[in-house]
Formats: structure tokens, sequence, C-alpha cells
């Protein structure tokens, strides 16, 4: 087991069974000395409970303590208020107060509406996360908040995660199914794209995760020094995309895939064309048209900002990114010229 470099202040941890043989020996050391008294809550889905929860469950049992479990719907169509009351409700019912343990268990909605919760409840919780995807590893874990959609809006609602500890286990990443694995995939293709081409090329043969993640995150590190706001490069094209399709035909990296394809220049195109062929990220949208997909950004846009707003763009140099104030109907422009490469009506 390693302890991960990470520009955040919990502790973030990979290695190989972490999640099944030390998260409890982590609480028991932190303070809980003795684990028998701990009151843990786990939320997870319904697949990543079915395939691991009875053996994350394992280590706290050898100990004497049975966590208490919540099981949300996965996907980004549950990733909303309603999963979230459940959780809270669980922890109103299980009488969970200060210093008591909540782990996150599953892929990046989990994570998300745990940590949502987490940060709504009037009690200061010890969030835990494992992350049982890419993308929650790469991503998810180190957001700085925790976004949550309303009906086919996506992300409208935020609250700053407290994290204590995360544990990364590459024993998990060999379930994930492909259009899943998609989403860690996006993820990392925009870190390359913002920051380091050389990731592009162990996006998918990283071999070490503990090596991989460390290079994702100092990558990550490395961006929001010069500005967190170029992170949202893709996002316009990639939430009209999914609130279209109501979180339904493209998933979050299908969805984000599209957006930064279209904002890169034809030379880093043909590189990530290569890349996208050979995982199955899209580098057309199907389905609806780019007229529709205008409106509905347009109709988003002009509904959260009035007076302006920041974009990421290219330099003037077209070799570097920056963050651009513009008017909506500014931004529009853009956006247009970026549908008319993915979209050919």
């Amino acid at each position: 087991m390693d302890r991960l470099s990470v520009n955040r202040k919990g502790e973030y941890y990979c290695g190989q069974s972490i999640a099944f043989d030390f998260v409890c020996k982590y609480i028991e050391e932190r303070g809980c000395s003795d684990i028998r008294s701990a009151k843990i809550l786990v939320v997870s889905d319904r697949n990543v409970g079915g395939y691991f929860y009875s053996r994350f469950e394992q280590q706290f049992l050898d100990k004497g303590v049975r966590p208490q479990l919540v099981i949300v719907d996965a996907g980004d169509m549950y990733k909303n208020l309603e999963a979230v009351s459940e959780v809270v409700k669980a922890f109103v019912d299980f009488d969970f107060g200060s210093g008591d343990h909540v782990i996150a268990l599953g892929g990046g909605g989990v994570l998300d509406v745990t940590s949502f919760a987490c940060s709504v409840y009037n009690a200061d919780l010890k969030l835990i996360l494992v992350p049982t995807t890419l993308n929650a590893m790469a991503e998810g874990s180190v957001a700085r908040s925790a976004m949550i959609n309303s009906g086919s809006h996506k992300n409208v609602m935020s609250e700053e995660n407290d994290i204590c500890a995360v544990f990364a286990d590459p024993d998990f990443l060999r379930s994930v199914p492909d259009k899943v694995k998609m989403n860690g995939y996006a993820a990392c293709v925009r870190y390359s794209v913002l920051e380091d081409p050389d990731l592009l090329s162990e996006i998918t043969d990283y071999g070490d995760l503990r090596v991989f993640l460390e290079k994702v995150y100092n990558t990550r590190a490395a961006i929001e020094r010069k500005n967190p706001i170029l992170l949202t490069l893709g996002n316009e094209i990639a939430d009209a995309i999914q609130g279209y399709f109501r979180f339904m035909n493209y998933s979050e990296g299908e969805a984000l895939a599209l957006g930064i394809y279209s904002a890169v220049p034809e030379k880093i195109r043909t590189n990530l064309r290569e890349m996208y062929d050979r995982t199955g990220l899209p580098y057309e949208l199907k389905g609806v048209s780019g007229k529709m997909i205008l409106k509905v950004m347009g109709d988003s846009l002009r509904r959260r900002y009035r007076d302006g707003m920041s974009m990421v763009d290219l330099a003037p140099d077209k070799k570097s990114w920056t963050v651009k104030q513009v008017s909506v109907a500014g931004a529009m422009e853009v956006l247009e010229k970026r549908i008319g490469v993915i979209c050919a009506d």
C-alpha cells in the first residue's frame, strides 16, 4: 500500500486489496480504538454491492462490528436530491452524529451523492471514499465539490467536499463494464489535452495503478494552479448532450469525449481519433441535430449567466488553453463551431 501525493487535505492510498484489508484498520487507527463501538454506514449501489460488499464487510465483521448499508441507484439519472434524501434519512434513522463514519463504496455518482449528503447533514461526519471506477479514482475522489443533478439538468447543485481518506484499489477495475470505463478515459483525456500530452498513451495501458494515479493527480494539480476553470473544458456540450437524452443515450464519458474532441485543433483531433477508435469513445454525435443541442446549450447558458461567463478556449498561439470572459452570445458562436466538428447537421 502506498500513500499518494494529492493536492487535498485528505489522505489518499492506493494498493492491491487495500479496500478489503485496510479501511477498518484505518478507522481503528484514527481515533476509534474500540472499533466495536464505532457507528459506520456504507453507501453503495446494487452492482458494486452485489459484487463486492460481502468481501468489503468482512474486515469489519472480523472486528466485531457490522456496518449499516444503504443502497442507491447508480448512474447520472439517479444522482439527485432523492438519492441524497435516502442517505440523509439513514443518518437520522441510525442516529448518526459527529465523529461517526460514512463510507462511499462505488462510482462517481455514489461518491457525489454520499459526499453531498454528508455536507448538508448537521453533524461532522467522517467521510471515506472507496472509488470503484477509474473515473471515480481520477476525478470524483479529488473533486473539490460534490455535484448533484436535477431532472435533465446536470450538476446544478454543489457542496464542498470534506474527505478524510480515499482508498483506490485496482481490484475493482477488473469488473468495470466497458461503457463505464469510458468515463475514466474521457476524464484523463481532458487532463492530457490541457497539460500532459504523454498521458494520452497511458490511459488504457497504465500498468501500475499507483504510478498512473500519481501522474494523473500531479497533472490535475498543475492545471488547477493555472486556473481551476480549465477543468471545465468540454462541459457545455457534454452537459447538453446528456441533458437532451436525459442521461440515457450517452454516458458521462462519451458526452465529455465529444465535447473535448470538438474543442481541440485538427492536429490533436488526429491523435484523439486513434485513441477514441481504440477505446470506443465517440467523435460523432448521432441521434440528434446540432441545432437542437445548440438550443439546449443556449437555454441553459442564458438561464445561468446574465453578465457574461467564463469559457475555456484555445489561446491565440493555438498551442495552449486559456479562460476567456465572454458574453453568452459570444460563447454560442464558439460552441456553434464546435458542434459543427462532431455533428453534420
